[in-house]
């Protein structure tokens, strides 16, 4: 490759970083948080919830405000977004303050994800697979990054857990600085406002739809496994370090995965092919829990092997099925923005099941019937023989 394109990826990479620590870091401190603050379960849990479901809110205005002022600088601005989000958290002596500071990287968060993906299809066309992977593995690591060392940083900083949430946004300004060129470069190539294409999402296209559902269902199973895998097998015998550590691994498969897994759906296969493949493992992992097969180790790993590859696969649909950046942006926008309001309430409806049902594997139950939706789905997707033809024809 050449340094210019080697550039590009690393300053994508450090961009993308971004994208899921202001969520991540609030984990490892959230008892430190709700007794701080004097807040309820309900009202703390909306630090995550907020953000998810700005995630869908405000990617439907992504589109608009490229075609405005440009992918490049609009992925700038979002960063700025983020960044000055996660510094204000170190004034979040309240919980108005802190609830804003979601709310905010929300907005950043939402705003940028279907950009990237415009992105990658305007200057990368031919290594989508690849740079899908960038884009999932640098979210991974900046979440593992973020998980494994906010304790230790909030202990090294007197325990303040305001000064270490704020200390993550030293990550927006190293992804601006590499960010900048790109945005500099874009904004010496002027295009007068009457020659720019204006695109408007595809919401009468079924086959966006469907990758909306699509998307929807993937993430909602992530987050539902992301949110109460640790307490399910406590409940099955685990205790707080062991539920710890397995999280730690299922998100280290997770990131393997989430690279590997598009690069090959480049080469062998089609995506249809992959995605069916990926659902079908995340229904044996769970079968597996469900009836006790094996210990939950195992199944975890091959849950996380599934859904490492259930989300860039979905992640790269619209860039398939579009031919320009503005319209995978909008497509993407479609997908994240209807995708990401459904993956939202999941998790919380996982959690009133819970409470109704007096089962201990309800949740593994309901997350199995939710993969097996996703796999008729996906069935009922139908592809065109001819590569080409799809592409150009969507």
């Amino acid at each position: 490759m050449k340094k210019p394109i080697l550039f590009t990826i690393m300053a994508l990479f450090l961009v993308c970083l971004n994208l899921r620590i202001s969520i991540v870091s609030i984990s490892p401190v959230l008892e430190s948080i709700r007794h701080d603050l004097q807040l309820s379960n309900g009202i703390i849990s909306l630090l995550t919830s907020i953000p998810v479901i700005c995630m869908g809110l405000f990617a439907f205005v992504a589109t608009s405000i490229s075609n405005r002022f440009g992918i490049e600088k609009t992925i700038g601005y979002s960063l700025i977004i983020i960044g000055v989000a996660t510094a204000l958290r170190v004034f979040a002596h309240s919980p108005f303050i802190l609830l804003l500071t979601a709310f905010l990287n929300g907005i950043g968060i939402a705003i940028a994800g279907p950009l990237i993906s415009g992105y990658i299809k305007k200057n990368f066309p031919s290594r989508i697979g690849m740079m899908i992977g960038v884009y999932t593995v640098a979210m991974g690591i900046g979440s593992s990054i973020c998980a494994g060392l906010m304790v230790p940083l909030t202990n090294s900083l007197s325990h303040s857990w305001e000064l270490s949430l704020a200390s993550w946004s030293i990550f927006a300004v190293i992804g601006f600085a590499a960010w900048f060129p790109i945005l500099k470069k874009a904004n010496s190539i002027h295009i007068p406002t009457k020659f720019k294409q204006v695109t408007k999402m595809p919401l009468h296209n079924k086959k966006a739809w469907l990758f909306t559902l699509i998307f929807g269902l993937q993430s909602g199973i992530y987050y539902c496994l992301s949110t109460w895998l640790a307490p399910m097998v406590q409940s099955m015998g685990f205790t707080e370090a062991q539920s710890g550590t397995l999280i730690t691994v299922f998100s280290i498969v997770q990131v393997i995965f989430s690279f590997v897994v598009p690069i090959l759906a480049d080469i062998y296969f089609t995506e249809k092919s992959w995605l069916l493949g990926c659902t079908f493992i995340v229904l044996v992992g769970l079968l597996i829990l469900i009836f006790d097969i094996t210990n939950p180790w195992i199944a975890t790993m091959i849950l996380a092997v599934g859904l490492g590859g259930m989300f860039p696969l979905a992640l790269s649909l619209p860039l398939h099925a579009t031919t320009t950046a503005q319209d995978a942006s909008a497509w993407t926008s479609m997908m994240q923005g209807f995708g990401y309001i459904l993956s939202a309430f999941i998790p919380w409806i996982a959690g009133i099941t819970r409470d109704l049902i007096p089962y201990d594997k309800q949740i593994f139950i309901m997350i199995f019937i939710l993969s097996l939706i996703m796999f008729v789905t996906i069935l009922s997707w139908k592809t065109e023989k001819n590569v080409l033809s799809y592409q150009t024809s969507a």
